[in-house]
């Protein structure tokens, strides 16, 4: 069994483990492709953001641009500022229009003349608290560039100049735009230094986010003051100017990689499920196969090593026995006896009975030598009815004649065949080996010698091998 278990176990591993390798390459893959999936969506969607972003940055500027170039207004700025027709043109029309969240109409020297607030106007003195905010980036307006930029457009030459930041208004993220108020005509020229600036400011709210989202089919978008996104969100930071980060704006991405993923676990798993079930069908089939194999390699090897007739170890079993028991008492082991065996009065059943009630009796033999025996002791069956007992431990001589005597009172009892009963005897000669080099190679030729000597003297006897005797038969021989 531990054999059948050690083949499965070197053909299974390898199967398992290139099943394993294969399944966790196609997952490895899969999740890879639609990792790679989701990143290229975020990218795009991510320019996308910023696109979007710069556009918001264009189109508050482009939405002055409608205003600011008019003579209408350069005329109602002039002398004394007409309030109502700026907060009509100039202020709350633009909240309706474009939802700027605040106006201001700065004089030349930047001190604000109107004030808008979310639609409704203000006193202008609400621009004091933005003005560290807003000036900075009016006053590059002022500045010898900016009054160039003026110059060259009332000559003709270009568009109305115009500063679009992004940067904190109080403690709010917003975009910023300032824009100089100028003529739409060569008649009413605005010289550089005497322009009125427009402001407009419009907050990174949810207002934004939500426009942004619609125009632009984003989920769950909204700007941000922390740069940490929650879970499953992305985040793009909004920078001013100057490279500093003003808030971060966050969505969550379209993932169609992980999308398609969860719509095919389901079948993925039912592949796994399937593979599963194959594979252990294999598992149990090769299982079965290995330990049939195992079984009939075992069998062969038994049938090559025993009797067919009676089980019992035959010539080839008994003699690596006998090999085995020579080595050990070469190292010193316990002395070892060789039993033959040779049943008397067999030939005259088997030729009277038939060969058929011969097996049954040398099957019967079999069985009660076997009982007879040691789990230490070897019995075989040469051939015909011959048998040879082998005694691996023996402390003393006596307990190989003790052992012959018993096994011939035991196979001297009646045995039943062919409805009756018979009786036959057995001839033992024993051979006894103390010494390795001088008894071993000898041992059989000297348990048959002894046989040989029980049957001489009348059968159904046990003789202890003689070396003078022996001595002396071969001399008689020669």
């Amino acid at each position: 069994m531990r054999r059948n278990w050690r083949f499965s176990y070197k053909v299974l591993v390898p199967v398992l483990l290139a099943v394993v390798v294969t399944f966790g390459a196609a997952v490895g893959f899969i999740l890879w492709s639609t990792s790679r999936s989701d990143d290229r969506a975020l990218e795009r969607q991510t320019r996308l953001v910023g696109h979007m972003l710069a556009r918001a940055h264009g189109d508050i500027a482009d939405q002055q641009q409608d205003i600011t170039g008019w003579d209408e207004a350069v005329h109602a700025l002039r002398n004394k500022p007409d309030l109502t027709w700026i907060d009509r043109n100039l202020g709350a029309s633009t909240f309706a229009d474009y939802q700027h969240n605040r106006i201001y109409v700065l004089d030349p020297q930047l001190n604000p003349i109107y004030a808008m607030r979310d639609g409704g106007g203000v006193p202008p003195a609400t621009f004091e608290p933005d003005r560290a905010s807003i000036a900075p980036l009016v006053d590059r307006l002022r500045s010898v560039d900016g009054d160039a930029a003026i110059a060259s457009y009332n000559n003709g030459f270009g568009d109305i100049p115009g500063i679009t930041d992004f940067g904190l208004v109080g403690d709010r993220p917003a975009l910023v735009s300032a824009v100089p108020i100028l003529s739409e005509s060569e008649e009413l020229n605005v010289a550089p230094g005497s322009a009125f600036f427009h402001v407009a400011v419009r907050f990174l709210d949810d207002a934004l986010a939500d426009e942004l989202t619609d125009q632009f089919m984003l989920e769950n978008a909204h700007f941000s003051a922390s740069p940490m996104p929650a879970a499953g969100e992305a985040v793009l930071p909004i920078l001013d100017s100057s490279g500093a980060a003003v808030a971060w704006f966050k969505w969550t991405p379209e993932r169609p990689g992980s999308e398609i993923l969860a719509d095919t676990i389901p079948a993925l798993l039912g592949v796994l499920a399937a593979a599963g079930v194959v594979i252990a069908f294999l598992i149990r089939r090769l299982r079965r196969s290995s330990a049939e194999l195992e079984e009939a390699r075992a069998d062969a090897q038994h049938r090559a090593q025993h009797d067919p007739l009676t089980g019992l170890a035959n010539r080839s079993l008994f003699q690596e026995r006998l090999t085995h028991a020579l080595e050990g008492l070469s190292r010193g082991g316990d002395p070892i006896a060789l039993l033959a065996l040779d049943l008397d009065r067999f030939k005259q059943v088997n030729d009277t009975l038939g060969h058929e009630a011969g097996d049954q009796l040398l099957r019967q033999v079999a069985e009660r030598l076997k009982g007879l025996l040691r789990d230490t002791d070897t019995l075989a069956r040469l051939g015909g009815d011959e048998f040879v007992i082998l005694q691996a431990t023996l402390r003393t001589v006596a307990e190989a004649r003790a052992l012959s005597e018993r096994i011939i009172s035991r196979i001297s009892e009646p045995y039943p065949l062919a409805g009756q009963d018979v009786r036959i005897g057995v001839s033992i000669g024993v051979a006894v080996a103390i010494d390795a080099a001088r008894d071993g190679l000898d041992l059989p030729a000297r348990a048959d010698f002894a046989l040989y000597q029980a049957k001489e003297a009348g059968r159904n006897q046990v003789r202890l091998y003689d070396e003078s005797r022996d001595r002396r038969a071969s001399e008689a021989a020669a």
